[in-house]
């Protein structure tokens, strides 16, 4: 029942932001994004009460959830100070990146995934960072100064959505798998609207800020509930 509260509690308040966030930037706004974070972490908090047993996989999340929530604070400070962003910019990819290493390591924890098909997928990944920057010019986007780091991420990420799903397929798609690959889906998808936003022109519109963190955060709940079912 506490479970089910937190995650109703959330979704209304990160819908509240998404709506919010489609109108712009303020001091306002980010603490109602930092309130749709902390909700997203309650609910794993939540989960891991109802499941205590899973209390190292839930801790790697909730850390990794925590550095999320790291990087929300400091990419909507870049658009509240924007003489600042480079700074904010970076440390929003670092912070992510990090929270992505700690939701694999909860993946591997888990899962019983062989450490050839850890490579294919580490291998695939980096390939998929290589395309990405390759396409730049196709997406229309322009990553400028930020290539590198724009790479390394998108490598990172990927491979949160690669070692879902190969878990997925190894566990023979057990639910708490077949769930963290739709929230690491999500959130790739957040990601690539993101992008649009950071890199792009004329992809910053109020439906473009409302679906992305509307992505983001459902990734977020989503990936916090598996701790149900690991």
């Amino acid at each position: 029942m506490f479970y089910l509260i937190t995650l109703v509690l959330g979704a209304v308040v990160a819908l509240i932001f998404c709506f919010k966030r489609a109108k712009g930037f303020g001091v306002a706004t980010l603490m109602w994004k930092i309130a749709s974070s902390l909700c997203f972490l309650l609910t794993g908090v939540a989960a891991l009460i109802t499941h205590p047993e899973n209390a190292v996989y839930a801790a790697l999340l909730l850390f990794g959830g925590a550095l999320g929530m790291c990087g929300d604070i400091t990419l909507d400070l870049k658009g509240i100070y924007a003489q600042d962003k480079k700074p904010f910019m970076y440390s929003g990819f670092i912070f992510f990146l990090i929270g992505h290493l700690f939701y694999q390591a909860a993946i591997l924890l888990k899962a019983n995934l062989s450490m050839v098909t850890i490579l294919i997928c580490v291998g695939a990944c980096i390939v998929f960072g290589i395309l990405n920057l390759l396409g730049e010019k196709l997406m229309k986007l322009h990553f400028g100064e930020y290539k590198l780091i724009v790479f390394l991420y998108s490598v990172i990420l990927a491979m949160t959505v690669a070692f879902s799903v190969a878990a997925m397929v190894a566990s023979g798609f057990e639910t708490a798998y077949i769930v963290f690959a739709v929230g690491g889906v999500l959130f790739m998808l957040s990601d690539l609207i993101l992008s649009g936003t950071y890199f792009g022109e004329g992809k910053d519109r109020p439906v473009d800020y409302f679906t992305n963190h509307f992505a983001y955060y459902a990734s977020q709940f989503v990936i916090m509930s598996t701790i149900l079912f690991i």
